[in-house]
């Protein structure tokens, strides 16, 4: 659980005396009472509850079970393959001579198995092939499925039911799959956290993000995918990544109630961050080191945050005979207060999704000075008015900008914290609540498309040293009209995936694909399909088409029809020497 969901999910509960629930899926979270840690620590409100699968599971009686429906034939035989219970803890496990786990065996709290969890079912001792079985008190079946995912979406249906309900992920693990829990009576909401791209330096045509790949790929299937800054909304947008569910939402940040009036040392700083080279925070120890009130040690900068940068980060400070000026605190609880006693703060970040101290620092009126980064606190900073926004990586411009505010007429420094005051007011809960409500507020509940039926036969596909384009025939529609239709294109071993919007004509699909937007998937597979999306609905079917309606007359990719029958490409030897 993240802070970010604890605060959302208490603001909503207060605002708009709403129900909340805090659905969990880990084993891990099974018989802690984490709900009311964190009533007792103020951390969460009242009207808020936290709900664990496995705690459900292990506590329900066999007639609350029976309501969890399987996706597979009943098989009796799991029951032979029960573990022997080597104690009283609720699980055991089988793993294989490397650690991974093989099997788990899950046993109701009143001590009869639940649970048979076996992830080697296509030979046994080796990883591959799933079948989870629930069993009653008397080790009958109640159901299987084969995969987790389907297995979470039985536990969701029980706990949602048919009323409806709005369900926001917050996790970009459970939305690489989460993504196919599609249900007329529950708006799908998932929030994108940080970068969409896996190389923050690099630009938006490169790997999309690993642990949020599969998310990426099927954001048409979410209501509202969730982007925290109007940056990054229109980046994703530019690449077609959806068609009509990306909205900006921020998080929100507390409000620390900072006086602009109140005294604070000038030269006093602060910086709120993990010590990770993602952070730079060795950019910000060397702009001190540049700074000249330093000498004088009219100049400190507090740095709170943990990480394996330390050692480095020390060594640093120590070369730059810093230890006076600059300070690592490292962990600290409550950290965000060193904010209304500081002037300035720091953020030196490759990138962040939403950089929310921003927010807190000008919440305080302690006035921020930031890299120009993606993703994006020129949206939140006006460059001189309520801080100061500096090139991205540029250290000499970072420590002439802390000089330029040390030496700024105390009158205007008070109006810069007025200002800072003023504007961290929109990222407060009452407006990002308000904006939540807005944005769920447009959906509705109606019936979602299913498609099933839908086929993508291939026409006529050619490239050249431009790009590619595809004719593809459309059927099994049923009658429906696509509100929008894309030919997408996913590596099949890295994270590469892209897609062009298409003109649909009669049942006819076409499409200009430039090279440029595809090239740098070299050194392996790419496979084609078509996006539809209807209403609420999303599919994507892969293009069937034989090698008789390719043409190729490009020396870098080749299009081929697989042995399966459908639209894929690889990379000529011709291009792999070229770019080695």
């Amino acid at each position: 659980m993240t802070t970010v969901a604890l605060e959302r999910s208490s603001a909503f509960a207060r605002l708009d005396n709403r129900r909340v629930e805090i659905l969990t899926l880990s084993p891990e979270m099974k018989g802690r009472d984490r709900e009311r840690e964190l009533h007792e620590a103020g951390t969460l409100d009242r009207k808020v509850k936290i709900r664990n699968l496995w705690q459900d599971l292990t506590t329900w009686s066999d007639r609350k079970l029976r309501r969890m429906i399987g996706t597979v034939d009943p098989d009796p035989s799991p029951v032979d393959d029960v573990l022997n219970r080597s104690g009283r803890d609720w699980t055991e496990l089988r793993e294989d001579s490397e650690g991974h786990m093989l099997q788990a065996d899950r046993y109701h709290d009143r001590g009869h198995l639940l649970v048979i969890d076996r992830q080697d079912m296509k030979k046994r001792g080796r990883r591959g092939g799933r079948r989870i079985t629930l069993f009653d008190r008397d080790q009958k079946v109640i159901a299987q499925w084969d995969s987790a995912r389907e297995f979470y979406h039985a536990w969701l249906d029980v706990v949602i039911g048919t009323k409806p309900s709005y369900l926001i992920c917050d996790s970009a693990f459970v939305g690489n799959f989460i993504h196919e829990y599609r249900r007329d009576n529950v708006i799908l909401s998932q929030v994108v956290h940080s970068h969409f791209v896996d190389d923050v330096a690099g630009d938006h045509l490169d790997e999309l993000s690993g642990d949020k790949f599969g998310m990426l790929r099927h954001l048409d299937a979410f209501d509202v995918a969730a982007i925290l800054t109007n940056g990054q909304r229109e980046d994703m947008s530019k690449l077609d990544l959806a068609a009509r569910s990306m909205k900006t939402i921020s998080n929100l940040t507390e409000n620390l109630h900072g006086d602009p009036t109140a005294p604070r040392p000038r030269g006093q700083g602060a910086m709120i961050a993990r010590l990770d080279p993602i952070k730079r925070i060795e950019d910000a120890v060397l702009a001190m080191s540049k700074v000249e009130a330093v000498r004088t040690g009219r100049v400190s900068l507090d740095i709170f945050g943990e990480g394996d940068e330390r050692p480095v980060l020390e060594e640093l400070i120590a070369e730059n005979r810093l230890q006076s000026n600059v300070v690592l605190h490292g962990h600290t609880p409550g950290a965000k207060n060193a904010f209304l006693t500081s002037s300035f703060s720091l953020l030196t970040s490759h990138s962040e999704g939403q950089a929310l101290v921003v927010a807190e620092s000008m919440s305080a009126g302690c006035i921020p000075i930031c890299y120009d980064i993606d993703y994006r606190p020129a949206e939140v900073i006006d460059h001189g008015i309520n801080g100061f926004i500096v090139p991205n990586g540029d250290v000499d411009t970072l420590s002439e900008t802390i000089a330029h505010f040390l030496s700024m007429p105390e009158n205007e420094v008070r109006q810069m914290r007025a200002k800072a005051i003023e504007r961290a007011a929109d990222f407060f809960e009452e407006a990002v609540i308000r904006r939540w409500g807005s944005v769920l507020a447009e959906q509705a509940f109606t019936s979602i498309a299913q498609l099933k039926d839908a086929r993508a036969e291939l026409i006529s596909a050619s490239i050249d040293s431009d790009g590619i384009s595809i004719r593809v025939g459309l059927s099994g529609l049923g009658g429906v009209i696509p509100d929008d239709v894309f030919v997408s294109w996913k590596s099949r071993k890295s994270h590469f995936y892209g897609r062009v919007r298409a003109v649909l004509t009669g049942g006819m699909i076409t499409a200009d694909i430039p090279l440029s937007r595809i090239v740098r998937i070299t050194a392996e597979y790419v496979d084609f399909s078509v996006d539809l999306v209807v209403g609420r609905g999303f599919c994507r079917v892969r293009i069937a088409g034989d090698s008789d309606s390719i043409v190729n007359r490009s020396d870098r990719l080749k299009l081929y029809s697989t042995k399966y029958g459908n639209l894929s490409g690889t990379f000529t030897r011709a291009d792999l020497t070229s770019t080695s």
